[in-house]
Order: structure tokens, then C-alpha cells, then sequence
């Protein structure tokens, strides 16, 4: 991805730095382009797929709940981590805990990768 996204801004500086001469502006605009991917590829987002869906204290039914989540409320992905396996309600078992923050209340915790 980082490949394409290098060779994408070199054509784009290529082309412009000797059409037009403004070679800091043009590498300013660059620049401003590639932070902006790479803040964009390392929020990942999603979003809740049920009502009431508790976000907890640590990976695991057992813990403690901090708040819930709900369709709409759009999360941002902090990290992902093994924890107790979850019953999903397509029947499947899945392990994964998922580490949020629901942008809409500001609620920090884990997620059960089902209701993701």
C-alpha cells in the first residue's frame, strides 16, 4: 500500500514541479497529502451492529461495563486482543476482543468482534 501511495505522490510531484516552478509549495501540498493518507489508514472506524452492545473494561464477558454502544454511533479501532470466546448470534465462536471508543459518548473499551 505504502508502494503505491510513494509512487502515486512522485508522479503527482513530477508532473507539477516542472509545469509550474513552486517547488516548495508543490512539496508542501505533498506532504499535507501523505500525512492526510496516513492519518486515514491508521484510524480504522466502524460502527456497532446491534443496539445495547456493552463495551467493557477488558476482553471478556466478566468484565466490568463501561457503557453501550449503538448502530450510528460510528467507533474508532484502537487495537485488537485474543480474549474469552463469544457465542455470535450468527451461532459461530469468535475470540477476538476489539479495542474502541465510541465517537458519539467518548466510552473507551472492549467489543466482542461479533457485534462489530
Amino acid at each position: 500500500m505504502r508502494s503505491v501511495r510513494n509512487a502515486l505522490l512522485a508522479g503527482i510531484i513530477a508532473v507539477l514541479l516542472p509545469v509550474h516552478g513552486l517547488t516548495s509549495q508543490v512539496l508542501t501540498v505533498a506532504m499535507e497529502l501523505k500525512n492526510s493518507l496516513v492519518r486515514g489508514m491508521s484510524e480504522a472506524s466502524g460502527d456497532f451492529s446491534e443496539p445495547g452492545i456493552r463495551i467493557r473494561s477488558a476482553p471478556g464477558t466478566a468484565a466490568a461495563v463501561r457503557g453501550t454502544g449503538n448502530p450510528g454511533d460510528r467507533i474508532r479501532v484502537r487495537g485488537r486482543s485474543a480474549g474469552p470466546a463469544v457465542t455470535c448470534p450468527n451461532g459461530s465462536a469468535n475470540s477476538e476482543w476489539v479495542e474502541i471508543t465510541d465517537r458519539r459518548t467518548g466510552v473507551s473499551g472492549f467489543v466482542s468482534a461479533c457485534y462489530l
